[in-house]
């Protein structure tokens, strides 16, 4: 089988081990293993929504929880408004069309963010 060294981790590797590159002439691989590559996307999406999380100030605005940022989420005031989800874009690039998204967003916990979901699907069910 044909081996490869990746340009990341220095380590070679079975062809196999890397992403093929539809673009390039037929056989061509991308220069970092599927491992370097998928480890280095988590990393870049991790660092997105600390960006995120910091320009809305790091703290549910209801509660003032900030110990987890894996429970912070980002909800918007007015759905109808909303142009896209922010933890569901898989963005990695912190940019002006993203704060444009967050400006119509308040920051809060993942059981605050529950309770004002519940508060809008049962307000006319008393």
């Amino acid at each position: 089988m044909e081996k490869k060294i990746c340009s990341k981790c220095k380590i070679e590797k079975l062809i196999t081990e890397f992403h093929k590159r539809p673009t390039r002439k037929s056989g061509s691989t991308h220069s970092w293993c599927k491992k370097c590559n998928l480890e280095d996307t988590v990393r870049r999406q991790r660092l997105f929504k600390k960006n995120c999380i910091d320009y809305k100030g790091g703290k549910c605005e209801n509660c003032g929880y900030n110990t987890c940022p894996d429970a912070l989420e980002f909800h918007h005031l007015e759905p109808g408004e909303k142009d896209f989800s922010i933890s569901k874009s898989r963005l990695t690039k912190f940019d002006q069309r993203v704060k444009n998204e967050l400006d119509k967003c308040v920051i809060l916990c993942a059981n605050c963010h529950r309770e004002e979901h519940s508060k809008q699907k049962y307000a006319d069910v008393v």
